[in-house]
């Protein structure tokens, strides 16, 4: 599937699932319902500032929105330190489960 399918099908997808109308959007980002509708109907990609705008907007990454990416949020510092929490935790359970066992 192309970037612009992916990106007009990413666009009406939040905006469908926030219960928005186009006006809405556009109105959120400062452009004209038309000029909204040129990206969702996939007509038009965005430059960068409309495409920044529509991240924030709908509260998602720019490689969400550009198909780049399946996961629309970027991991927090908080998700990170969760993360590397579990991965160290996993690291220990492994190398416990690798002793000898004691008899």
């Amino acid at each position: 599937m192309s970037a612009e399918v992916v990106f007009s099908n990413r666009l009406r997808d939040l905006r469908a699932i926030r219960g928005l109308s186009q006006q809405k959007v556009a109105d959120g980002i400062g452009i004209t319902k038309v000029g909204y509708q040129y990206y969702e109907y996939g007509r038009k990609m965005p430059g960068f500032g409309v495409l920044l705008r529509l991240s924030n907007f709908f509260d998602v990454s720019a490689d969400y929105l550009l198909g780049r990416s399946d996961e629309p949020r970027l991991p927090t510092k908080r998700d990170w330190a969760m993360i590397h929490a579990l991965e160290a935790a996993q690291a220990t359970a492994e190398e416990k489960e690798s002793e000898p066992k004691k008899e």
